[in-house]
């Protein structure tokens, strides 16, 4: 069994940070758990952090969809977070996440060489260019939120791959 030294309080205090960002920061998570926001924030970072109750942190990784605090605790007793019933399903999301994405910087790059073929780029052309920005930031905050979750989890294994 590991020791509790000071390199896994970090590792847990970071932990609680990032659960607190995921969460959607120090007033919502006030709102969610009822504490103040001096508390909050000494959970978030600063000079004096405190380590969550266990309450707090299965209420907030509850919230979010996302394991921070806990996926940490179980590494310090060499243990690993898996899902196994649903990990085919989140590789296959990812992947089509991913292909939407190349599908539309192409289609961004194809409407933008139509509209400078005659040298001038008109309001409804921008408009078009716009629109398809547009969905290139949401499929990237996506993958982003995405890929945030198997880092938490410690991973995705495709298990009897596709």
């Amino acid at each position: 069994m590991s020791e509790f030294t000071t390199r896994w309080q970090l590792r847990l205090l970071a932990a609680q940070h990032d659960l607190v960002d995921a969460c959607g920061g120090i007033a919502r998570v006030m709102e969610k758990t009822g504490y103040s926001k001096g508390q909050v924030g000494r959970w978030n970072g600063g000079i004096d952090r405190d380590l969550m109750s266990l309450g707090v942190v299965l209420t907030l990784e509850e919230d979010c969809g996302r394991p921070f605090v806990t996926a940490v605790m179980a590494e310090f007793h060499g243990r690993t977070l898996t899902d196994a019933s649903d990990n085919g399903k989140r590789v296959a999301h990812l992947e089509e996440q991913v292909a939407g994405l190349v599908e539309q910087a192409g289609r961004l790059v194809v409407e933008t060489v139509k509209a400078r073929a005659d040298g001038i780029v008109t309001p409804n052309e921008a408009t078009i260019l716009r629109g398809i920005s547009s969905k290139i930031s949401g499929l990237t905050a996506a993958i982003d939120d995405a890929l945030a979750g198997v880092q938490a989890a410690g991973g995705l294994k495709v298990v009897g791959g596709e």
